[in-house]
């Protein structure tokens, strides 16, 4: 059967064609476009008629690419959500990056305190706005937002909504929440009631595979040929993770805005180490939970090339690596999760002012602005791994690696080299890949998650980089633990 997956991260999305039989798996490309917030009324928003529009030119171009198209999912980043009254939406739904989400952050952790948010929900997510914190931002300050609505959507379920779709939710995007039982799969109300938040708005949440309609005649490509909307693994990161060849020694490492490691579980870890490290547990498709911690990924060297490319610099991703290749490792770091990064003023200027008021070398060029992320990157990645390793039972021997950096050759050596541990790279497009599995095994052509992973690894070609010396690297590791996270 042939499938269309619509993967909307929060700088661009692009939409698949997926084609799968119980023996062979391909996915391809077949039409991109730009994502981002953009401003309107002093928020930072997500042009969701926009978004639809894209979509429904991502629909005719995979129809045109296959004789007959049969379902339809989405996912996205999560977090983010719209209000809607009366099947219309209350206004553009804010992005997570907007500064206000996080207004009322203080008064929430003051309320319940962060031991009993991690015990309710599962995630830690202290610095990373959630849902939570939005709605919990919006019922202080707009209450009348709140009166007026009558249904919450997050975005994979707003889109599949606003393309002719039922209204729904689905646990792996609900999951990263901090609005979730994880233990139960469920939405923790009770939690909820304490902070005096509405439960009313919120939909039944269903397993991936779950059946939406059919996709509105003003969206579909042939409306003769009617698509059927489901939703896939919607979270783009529990897609990204359905999609890789995983083995139960292995961690997973999903490479994009965001980097996301962990490891694969039946149930939720909550154990003291977990909360003490900042660990989450997310949800996943066949009933798994994703234990894992966010580290602020390829979004600070994205918003460098956008930098350079208003300033006429070439930003060319070969060209930008070949540069950083030539230059030292270690010779500045910055933590990319410092909450002084922002997306208010050129990141590139923002990197060399955290480099001079830590004292260390001031990347000049951006060769070496691109050297400097990309050390800082694997050595965060790598102080998650070791925390990783001492919350879980048996340390996994070793990482495959999803999204983006797949492609980057010197950030897999460099990966290995600070963990220690072979990296084996999936899939380019995970998320892609198991967002049609995911479809795949809902209309029945795979049996479930781990057979589709089975057959991944037969149909496409993957790459290990093994570690050389690590020692490098400690120096690295303990320099990055002293510098400033704000």
């Amino acid at each position: 059967m042939n499938h269309v997956a619509i993967d909307l991260g929060a700088s661009g999305g692009t939409v698949y064609l997926g084609s799968v039989t119980p023996s062979t798996f391909e996915v391809s490309e077949v039409h991109r476009f730009d994502n981002g917030p953009i401003e309107r009324d002093g928020r930072y928003v997500w042009d969701v008629e926009a978004l639809v529009d894209e979509i429904a030119a991502g629909l005719a171009a995979a129809a045109d690419r296959a004789d007959r198209v049969d379902t339809v999912g989405i996912d996205t980043w999560g977090l983010d959500f719209g209000l809607l009254a009366d099947g219309e939406l209350v206004r553009a739904p804010t992005s997570y990056r907007d500064p206000e989400v996080t207004a009322t952050r203080e008064d929430l952790f003051d309320s319940v305190g962060k031991r009993r948010l991690f015990e309710a929900t599962g995630l830690t997510n202290w610095n990373t706005p959630n849902t939570l914190w939005q709605l919990h931002t919006i019922a202080a300050r707009e209450p009348e937002l709140l009166e007026r609505a009558d249904r919450l959507l997050l975005m994979p379920q707003l889109l599949s909504f606003l393309l002719g779709g039922r209204p729904a939710g689905e646990v792996t995007i609900a999951s990263t929440t901090q609005m979730v039982d994880a233990g139960r799969r469920d939405w923790a109300t009770d939690l909820l009631d304490e902070l005096g938040l509405p439960t009313g708005l919120l939909p039944r949440l269903a397993e991936p595979g779950e059946r939406l309609g059919r996709v509105d005649e003003r969206f579909a490509p042939d409306p003769s040929a009617p698509l059927e909307l489901l939703t896939p693994a919607s979270h783009d990161t529990a897609a990204a993770v359905a999609g890789l060849p995983l083995s139960d020694d292995a961690a997973f490492l999903n490479t994009g805005s965001w980097f996301i490691l962990g490891v694969e579980r039946d149930e939720p870890v909550l154990t003291d180490a977990a909360f003490e490290h900042a660990f989450s547990n997310e949800l996943g498709a066949d009933d798994t939970v994703r234990f894992l911690k966010n580290v602020n990924g390829f979004f600070l060297f994205e918003e460098c090339r956008t930098a350079w490319r208003a300033a006429g610099e070439s930003v060319d991703y070969d060209h930008l690596l070949s540069a950083a290749e030539r230059v030292d490792t270690g010779t500045a770091l910055v933590d990319p999760d410092a909450s002084c990064f922002s997306i208010d003023e050129p990141m590139p200027e923002q990197i060399r002012s955290y480099c001079r008021r830590t004292e260390q070398p001031v990347p000049t060029t951006p060769g070496a602005v691109t050297r400097c992320l990309l050390d800082s990157l694997v050595t965060k990645t790598a102080l998650a791994f070791e925390r990783l390793t001492a919350a879980v039972e048996g340390s996994p021997e070793r990482i495959v690696l999803g999204g983006g950096g797949v492609r980057n050759e010197l950030f897999c050596r460099l990966l290995a080299d600070a963990t220690g541990r072979p990296v084996t790279t999936g899939p380019v497009e995970a998320t892609a890949v198991g967002n049609v599995l995911t479809q795949a095994v809902a209309v029945g052509t795979l049996p479930d998650v781990e057979a589709g992973r089975r057959l991944i690894g037969e149909s496409f070609a993957l790459e290990t980089y093994e570690p050389s010396s690590s020692e490098a690297w400690e120096d690295a590791k303990e320099r990055m633990r002293t510098l400033p996270a704000e």
